[in-house]
């Protein structure tokens, strides 16, 4: 059985999702936040809202490091509350302080996906400005290497996502919310 967490001090009674583009962290975020009774924050449209344009548009006009900065005053605006479920951008976590802030934001769930079901989920999705690449599924095995260590150091617990269904998917997920914060 795994151990609840400390909401007690500096860590935020919220639940947040990390993990790689087309992982589930959006779809599973609204119908957990739902089940909990929290409120659902997806920290890219946040994003968008606030850069008053899409995600590939950021990247292009602007760059990456505007859109990370970006990512980190969200991620900092979401502390401020509790009693949410916090959908985050797969690169998230490549940020140091994203990956500190994460631990004080409250218990995070990493969804994991392979690279294969990753490719089958967002292959036809022109809004990921990072896979606009020759060989989209080279580049998300380079990102998966990459980052994995971040996922890594940012959660509470890791959840395989490539056999089971949404459902179930979100089962999980609510269910490990429920006893890590004594909901």
């Amino acid at each position: 059985m795994m151990p609840p967490v400390d909401t007690t001090g500096t860590r935020a009674r919220n639940l947040i999702l990390v993990g790689f583009m087309g992982t589930g962290k959006t779809s599973v975020g609204m119908r957990v936040a739902k089940s909990l009774g929290f409120t659902f924050v997806d920290t890219d449209s946040r994003i968008v809202k606030k850069a008053g344009k899409p995600i590939p548009r950021i990247f292009e006009e602007d760059g990456e490091a505007v859109f990370r900065k970006m990512e980190t005053e969200i991620l900092r605006e979401c502390l401020k509350k509790d009693n949410q479920v916090i959908s985050t951008g797969g690169g998230i976590v490549t940020n140091e302080v994203n990956r500190k802030l994460l631990k004080e934001a409250g218990y995070t769930i990493w969804l994991q996906a392979g690279p294969d079901t990753i490719f089958d989920r967002v292959s036809r999705n022109k809004n990921r400005p990072l896979l606009q690449t020759e060989d989209p599924k080279a580049t998300i095995l380079k990102m998966l290497a990459e980052r994995n260590q971040s996922y890594c150091d940012s959660m509470d617990l890791a959840i395989k996502t490539d056999e089971l269904t949404l459902e179930e998917t979100c089962f999980g997920v609510t269910e490990s919310a429920r006893i890590a914060l004594c909901i």
